[in-house]
């Protein structure tokens, strides 16, 4: 925790520069766009006031605004919504939402989609029932969240998978068994997204096994003392 922040874990932060440069070619790289595209919905996420008011007044009035920052800073997940953007996504689900940052700002990416005519859904899944407590608004109306075991959620899957996001419980046997469990259910071009690659190589030796194609981005945080996490991306 710093000085000028209440935050002790899950940290917020916005990328430096060559952070959001860094990001923007492994997005191109996982979904075939091109980096300048991937750059320009990097900086619509960046610069998307509506969503940025709506989250600092939702942190303000959350339970946990005693322990959360109340500004709109999204670090990777800035990688997240460009992905959604590139791939027009029918069905995304993320595994450990949290407060549910990730949860608005994917479903504020499904919500640009829909704008566009492409219409997807977002599912997030978490064992604690008072989590997502920032998906709301106009933004809800993109997607929902399952409570309880996630591994027991994801099992009630029947449509394909675009999108993947692992982020739950971070010990490599549960995120392995995630994959496991994903396996049949991916789209055959879904990407999956590890917010754990700078723990464990569950994604890389999944994507080996599975003749996925596998690369990690390191965030660079801007003006914070946390080095950042590393994101894993699997694709076809």
């Amino acid at each position: 925790m710093s000085a000028t922040s209440r935050e002790k874990t899950n940290f917020t932060y916005d990328l430096s520069e060559r952070g959001k440069i860094h990001l923007a070619h492994a997005v191109a790289i996982a979904s075939g766009c091109s980096p300048a595209d991937a750059r320009k919905w990097i900086d619509e996420l960046a610069g998307d006031e509506e969503l940025r008011a709506f989250v600092v007044d939702s942190v303000r009035n959350s339970s946990g605004r005693l322990v959360t920052d109340a500004r709109a800073d999204y670090g990777r997940r800035l990688g997240w919504y460009a992905l959604v953007r590139a791939t027009k996504p029918s069905l995304v689900v993320e595994t450990g939402v949290d407060k549910g940052l990730g949860s608005v700002v994917l479903c504020a990416a499904l919500r640009r989609n829909a704008s566009e005519g492409k219409t997807g859904r977002y599912l997030g899944t978490d064992i604690n029932p008072s989590a997502g407590e920032l998906l709301g608004g106009p933004f809800a109306e993109f997607g929902s969240i399952a409570y309880g075991d996630s591994l027991a959620s994801l099992e009630k899957l029947t449509g394909p998978v675009d999108i993947f996001i692992n982020d739950s419980d971070h010990s490599a046997d549960y995120e392995r068994r995630e994959y496991e469990l994903m396996a049949s259910r991916l789209a055959p071009k879904a990407i999956i997204v590890a917010d754990n690659a700078h723990v464990t190589d569950e994604l890389a030796n999944f994507s080996a096994l599975t003749g996925r194609r596998f690369i990690a981005v390191r965030e660079i945080p801007k003006d914070h003392w946390y080095l950042g996490a590393t994101t894993g991306i699997s694709f076809n």
